[in-house]
């Protein structure tokens, strides 16, 4: 069965096109791309960075809210848990951009003494207005990847040093500033329950098998996912059920039927109707507009 690919830890895959350059661009993106204008939570090893250009949305990094309006960003340490939503009645359209910290040096002494230091520090997140250096060095480096001129990674990958040099210079300074934020070791269980559904959404699951997953009593785990994913873990089970489901239509010739059991559902036509809410069409549909077909 194809499905969202996971490492061990269940944090995603990121695909790239040229995976000798892990530099990914998502220019005018809209959260009406997504059922309810809501990206789901998902954490990776890649650095994330999201540019608001028209419209709002509220970033949830770790259980915390980030307004964003149009002018501001946000950049994402590696392995952190975070999700969007529109916050207002329009849509908004954002500027998306993903990296591996590898493509900025093989070099063992340069990823121990810089790279390293950035991604375990405890810096979820930076919010940014788009005048700040950092976000003038990563638009910079989106254009040249999408107009693609002789020699645009060499310029790209120049961009992402400049980049990154900034970020480690800002997180020498919160290190010299005295103790560090201490992590929420809620974000821990969240990911171990999270990490549970996602490898067992095929099956019946049950709230307490969610929340002895994460080693916590019910109350407490509806807790943490209403804090985290602002979702009961029955929603979240079923969000996920329907994205699984949602590709596996666009990326194989499975029947509905055959998707419906294999994503957990236990009628084709409750899958149906499910769908139908979350996305606006059946599944047949949403497979023929992802096809192209009329």
């Amino acid at each position: 069965m194809a499905q969202i690919h996971r490492r061990e830890d269940d944090s995603e895959i990121m695909y790239y096109n040229d995976p000798e350059v892990p530099f990914y661009v998502r220019d005018h993106s809209r959260l009406s791309m997504f059922p309810n204008r809501e990206m789901l939570a998902h954490w990776h090893e890649d650095i994330e960075y999201i540019h608001v250009r028209e419209g709002k949305m509220a970033y949830h990094v770790n259980g915390v809210e980030i307004p964003l309006g149009a002018g501001q960003a946000v950049l994402i340490n590696a392995r952190q848990l975070h999700h969007a939503q529109a916050t207002s009645g329009e849509d908004c359209v954002y500027l998306a951009v993903l990296f591996r910290p590898e493509i900025l040096s093989n070099n063992i002494a340069l990823r121990s003494n810089y790279i390293d230091p950035v991604i375990s520090a405890h810096i979820p997140y930076l919010l940014l207005e788009e005048s700040h250096p950092l976000c003038i060095c990563l638009d910079e480096a989106a254009r040249l990847h999408r107009e693609k001129a002789p020699a645009f990674e060499l310029r790209v990958l120049s961009q992402l040093n400049q980049m990154w040099a900034l970020f480690f210079q800002l997180v020498q300074q919160e290190s010299n500033a005295g103790t560090p934020p201490q992590s929420d070791p809620d974000v821990a269980v969240q990911k171990q329950m999270a990490d549970y559904i996602y490898r067992n959404y095929p099956h019946r699951l049950t709230l307490g098998q969610i929340a002895q997953a994460g080693g916590v009593c019910k109350s407490k785990c509806c807790q943490i996912f209403k804090k985290y994913f602002r979702k009961t873990p029955g929603e979240f089970l079923m969000a996920y059920r329907l994205e699984a489901a949602a590709h596996l239509l666009r990326t194989t010739g499975q029947s509905v039927t055959e998707i419906a059991y294999a994503c957990g559902f236990n009628s084709p036509s409750y899958f149906t109707e499910a769908f139908r809410r979350e996305h606006g069409y059946t599944p047949r549909r949403f497979r023929q507009q992802s096809s192209g077909e009329k």
